[in-house]
Parts: structure tokens; C-alpha cells; sequence
């Protein structure tokens, strides 16, 4: 908890202007503030008594006071205006670097970090819980606890200063607000911890949904994930109504029993002093006796309300923190250069789970410029090939070769610069033909993303959009053909320019008259430029130099198409089980 507190404090001194000045002027309003009940003490005593026993009203003194009253209410609200703007633009600049910063480190973690968690959760950490800090946190917990623990010692110092005999019995409040504050903060904590995680579960069942709606609805599978939604939601709304219920009975109900109790002991105790002529009371000293008494239990409730906001920014910011502190890729300086782009894979054994081995004892040498076509059933390792290949992962044995440099020892990134990549179901973002083509990189110019288009045969795109390559896309492309989606994912390949490219089962998801179309781009594509290539269907890959055959992560056969026709093993059966299909 406190190493939480103290990350969450540190970003305040990036800000120390805006949160010095904002504390500042919070502490002089509060002050202000306080000094209220003495003004109104004396205008009762010295103006309103006065002028009820013996009829004469000091309209001079009348004026002064209350002209003093206006005076120091409006500064005192002035202050605390510019007090809680300064904190609240320090709070927006303080959210907007923590998410900058956790969307950079989230572009930093491995691949495997996202295997094991859904993308809702990972949203949920940069939206919703940064936002609880911005919210709750850096507005609310600190202008509530600077200005309440000044009002709470100030309205103490008054009391003593009105009478130290009653001052000295409301410190016999202290220990009872310290077991209220214990027994709130216990179950707070509890509920809040519960609240944020539900929250983060239903961000993550939303997206899911989204993103698989398609498949929901064709297997009709709408009312069990909305029941399975629903028992999410019911979940949080439980251990929210016992929250509330935590609330109206801690901080409101004891709060205002407290209150009530304490003016109801001040009565009896200034009676007896007065029944015993111990104390003279006047009806000012009456008023402000029962001012500062609620102006002592306004700042204590408040701060136990202030104790709730803090169990949430804590979960907020532990979950936060959690995910900053996952390790990143581990980055080496070195970096690669690639003038020809010969691969080699020499002995590599890997598994994503070091006890369960996916791939065993690898060895192939792809020349530059050459194509190396991978083939298997589902599960047989092509995949996990190129995730070796692109370094989101690194082999538990073996080595991995590009221009005979084993990647291991350089950058990632320098390694990813040479690649280029068109998946099975290529990815558009929301943008613009331009955008999804040259990820707006200010290298790559309008003119090299309309020749891209042209090469890869998607040109006729330019002439049905009458604004061209600014046409806009939304999310994911829904609105263009499976075909002319990854003839946009070509093009996209094609202005990068790389060495290496891979092909992942890039003609899977079109009809055989795109797929001749498709298969004129890639011929583009793999010119000069060494091609790796996962196929689906065997009649894409008869012209690749190289062919492997994969089986439960080892290499079973490898030769050019013909070879392997001729040897009759399982590349033959693969290609006869195509053949009678069509």
C-alpha cells in the first residue's frame, strides 16, 4: 500500500508549481473559512444582543462586520477555485504522461505477455484505472485531505482557544475516530479491491464480444454470454451495494450520531458551568461553540468519505503499477544490419513452455533472395517458426542466423526493420488507404504508396474512391472485400521495402478468381527478396525453392515440389487430398 502511495506521489514533483501554488491557496481558504464563527460570534454578542435589550443597533460596527464576512467568504471561495483548477490541470498532466508512458511500455512487453492476458484487462489499466487516479486521486484525496486536516485542526484550536476545558474533552474523540476510521478502512479496502477487478472483467467480456460478435451470433451463442455477462455484473453490483450500505452506516449514520452526540454534551457541560457560574455564556459563544463542533465532523466525514476514494485509486494504481512493472523485451544496443538477407535456423529447439517443446533440433538455410515454403498440419510449429524468425521469442537451444549474425545478440527492433509481413487476415486500422499503406511514416511518400497500390493490381481502388488513397477505412476494413484487404496488406509490404518477408497463409481467405490476382502480388512482392511462406493451399507454394514439411515440430521431408511428389510421403498426400477436392 504505501510503496503504492509513494509511486502515486512521485509524479507530483514533475508539477511542483501547479501543486504548491494549488495547496497554498487550499490551506489560506480553509483558514479564511474558519475565521467565519468568530465574525458571526461578535456581530451576535456585540451587534444583534445589544440592540434586543436595549434597542439601539450599531449600524457602523453592523456594517463592518458583515462587510468583513462577505470579504473573507468570497476570498476564501476565490482561492479555492484557483486552488482546485492548479490541481486539476496537474491532475490531467500527471494522467496524460502516465498513460503515455504505459502506452510506451506497453509497446516494449513481449508477445508472451499478451498471450496470457485479454486485451479488455491491458485497456482497463490505461483508461479506467488512470482514470480513477485522475478523478479520485489527484483532485479529490489531496484537496480533500489538505483542506479537511486543516479545518479538523483548526476547528480544535478555536474550541481551545473559545474554552481549553472544552477543547481538552473533544480530544476524547480522537481514539473513537480512530477506530471508526480503522473499521471503514478494513472493509473499504475489501470492496474497492473486489469493484476494480469486476470492472476490469466486464471491460474484458465487452471486448470480447465486439471483437467476436460474428461468431457469437452464428453459433447462437447470444443468451449464454449475456447470462455470463449478467452474473459479472451482478457480482460488482452486490459488493457495490455493500459498499453503500458501508457508507450510510459508517460515514453518514455513526458520523451524524457523533455530531448530534457531541452538540448534546456541549449543551449539558456549558449548562452546568453556567447553573454553577463558572462560565458566563453569551449566545455568540453558543453559535460559534456549535459552528466549529460541525465544522470539526464536515472535515472528519470527509475524510472517511476521502478514505474510500483512496482504497480505489490504490487498486486502481496497484493494477497500474503491476503492469508497468512487467518486465520488457530485454533490449540490446547492437544493431543489425542486413545487406542480403540469408537466413539459417542451426539446431534451434524451442517451446513457449520450456517443458513442452514445439519445435526439435530445426536446421534449414534459406539463400537471399530465395523462397522457403513451410507446410503442415495444424500444430505442426510453422507459426512458431517465423515467431523465432521476428524474435518475439528466443530458442532454448541452437542459433538463428540473418547474413550469418546470430539475432540474439541484437536489437529487436533492428532486426523487425528488415521484415515485412502479410497475415492470413490482414489487419486495416481506422485511417485512411494512405495510412493503413504507409503506417504514416513521413519517409514514405504519396507517390510510392499509389505505385505500391498499382504493382500489388489494386489500383482500380484509386478510381472507385473519387478522394483515392484518402479514401477513409474503418476498423478493420469491414467495408472492402477479403481480397482487397490483403492486396492493401501487399502494398503496405511492398513501400517497406524489406529483405525478409513472410507470407503467413496470405491466399487462405479468398475465392480462387482473387487468388490468382492475389498470387500476381505476391509474385511482385517475393522479387529479390528472401520469402518465407506458411500454405494452406499447396498450389501457392509450387514454385518456392525450398519446401519443408513440418510434423509435431520436427522436419519431416524437405525438398522443391516436384521432390517431394516424387518421394510419395506426406507432402504427396497433402497435395492428392487437395487435388481431389477441387
Amino acid at each position: 500500500m504505501f510503496s503504492t502511495i509513494k509511486q502515486l506521489l512521485d509524479y507530483i514533483k514533475y508539477y511542483k508549481k501547479a501543486f504548491l501554488l494549488g495547496a497554498s491557496l487550499l490551506l489560506l481558504a480553509s483558514i479564511l473559512e474558519l475565521y467565519s464563527p468568530m465574525i458571526a460570534k461578535q456581530l451576535i454578542d456585540n451587534v444583534m444582543s445589544p440592540s434586543v435589550s436595549d434597542g439601539n443597533l450599531n449600524i457602523s460596527l453592523l456594517i463592518q462586520l458583515l462587510a468583513l464576512y462577505l470579504f473573507i467568504n468570497l476570498v476564501g471561495s476565490l482561492f479555492r477555485y484557483i486552488s482546485l483548477l492548479n490541481l486539476r490541470k496537474m491532475s490531467n498532466s500527471i494522467i496524460k504522461q502516465m498513460r503515455d508512458e504505459l502506452f510506451n511500455h506497453m509497446h516494449q512487453l513481449p508477445v508472451s505477455y499478451f498471450d496470457g492476458i485479454p486485451a479488455g484487462k491491458v485497456v482497463a489499466r490505461i483508461t479506467n484505472d488512470t482514470e480513477v487516479l485522475r478523478s479520485n486521486f489527484y483532485v479529490t484525496v489531496i484537496s480533500n485531505l489538505l483542506s479537511n486536516i486543516m479545518q479538523i485542526i483548526g476547528a480544535f484550536i478555536a474550541i481551545f482557544l473559545l474554552n481549553h476545558k472544552l477543547g481538552l474533552a473533544m480530544l476524547l474523540l480522537i481514539p473513537i475516530l480512530g477506530v471508526w476510521q480503522h473499521f471503514y478502512t478494513k472493509y473499504a479496502s475489501k470492496y474497492n479491491v473486489e469493484m476494480r477487478e469486476y470492472i476490469s472483467q466486464i471491460s474484458g467480456q465487452l471486448n470480447e464480444f465486439v471483437q467476436g460478435m460474428a461468431i457469437i451470433q452464428a453459433f447462437q451463442r447470444e443468451e449464454q454470454l449475456l447470462n455470463e455477462f449478467k452474473l459479472t455484473v451482478k457480482k460488482w453490483f452486490d459488493v457495490g451495494r455493500k459498499s453503500l450500505l458501508l457508507d450510510s452506516s459508517i460515514a453518514w449514520g455513526l458520523g451524524n450520531f457523533l455530531r448530534n452526540g457531541t452538540i448534546l454534551i456541549l449543551i449539558t457541560i456549558l449548562a452546568s458551568l453556567f447553573l454553577n457560574q463558572q462560565l458566563a455564556i453569551s449566545a455568540g459563544l453558543l453559535y460559534a461553540f456549535i459552528d466549529y463542533i460541525n465544522r470539526l465532523y464536515d472535515p472528519i466525514e470527509g475524510l472517511v468519505q476521502t478514505i474510500a476514494n483512496v482504497q480505489q485509486s490504490l487498486a486502481a494504481g496497484t493494477r497500474i503499477f503491476e503492469f508497468a512493472d512487467q518486465p520488457v523485451e530485454k533490449q540490446q544496443k547492437e544493431q543489425l544490419v542486413v545487406s542480403e538477407g540469408k537466413v539459417s535456423f542451426d539446431h534451434v529447439t524451442f517451446g513457449y513452455d520450456p517443458k513442452q517443446i514445439v519445435l526439435e533440433d530445426i536446421n534449414f538455410e534459406v539463400p537471399a533472395g530465395k523462397t522457403l515454403a513451410l507446410v503442415g498440419h495444424t500444430g505442426s510449429g510453422k507459426s512458431s517458426i517465423l515467431n523465432l524468425l521476428f524474435r518475439y521469442y528466443d530458442p532454448q537451444s541452437g542459433q538463428i542466423t540473418i547474413d550469418d549474425q546470430v539475432i540474439e545478440s541484437f536489437d529487436r527492433h533492428s532486426i523487425r526493420r528488415y521484415m515485412a509481413i502479410v497475415m492470413q487476415d490482414p489487419y486495416l486500422f481506422t485511417g485512411t488507404i494512405a495510412s493503413n499503406i504507409g503506417l504514416n511514416d513521413p519517409s514514405i511518400s504519396k507517390e510510392r504508396i499509389i505505385t505500391a497500390l498499382k504493382q500489388v493490381g489494386a489500383g482500380y481502388l484509386l478510381d472507385r474512391y473519387k478522394d483515392g488513397i484518402e479514401h477513409p477505412i474503418v476498423e478493420k476494413g469491414s467495408e472492402l472485400s477479403s481480397g482487397e484487404r490483403q492486396l492493401i496488406s501487399f502494398a503496405r509490404a511492398l513501400v517497406f521495402d524489406p529483405k525478409i518477408l513472410i507470407l503467413d497463409e496470405a491466399t487462405s481467405h479468398v475465392d480462387t478468381e482473387t487468388e490468382s490476382i492475389i498470387q500476381k502480388a505476391m509474385d511482385v512482392l517475393q522479387k529479390d527478396r528472401t520469402t518465407f511462406m506458411i500454405a494452406h493451399r499447396l498450389s501457392t507454394i509450387q514454385k518456392a525453392d525450398q519446401i519443408l514439411v513440418l510434423d509435431k515440430g520436427k522436419i519431416i521431408e524437405r525438398g522443391t515440389h516436384q521432390t517431394l511428389l516424387d518421394q510419395m510421403g506426406t507432402y504427396h498426400e497433402m497435395y492428392q487430398m487437395q487435388s481431389e477436392q477441387l
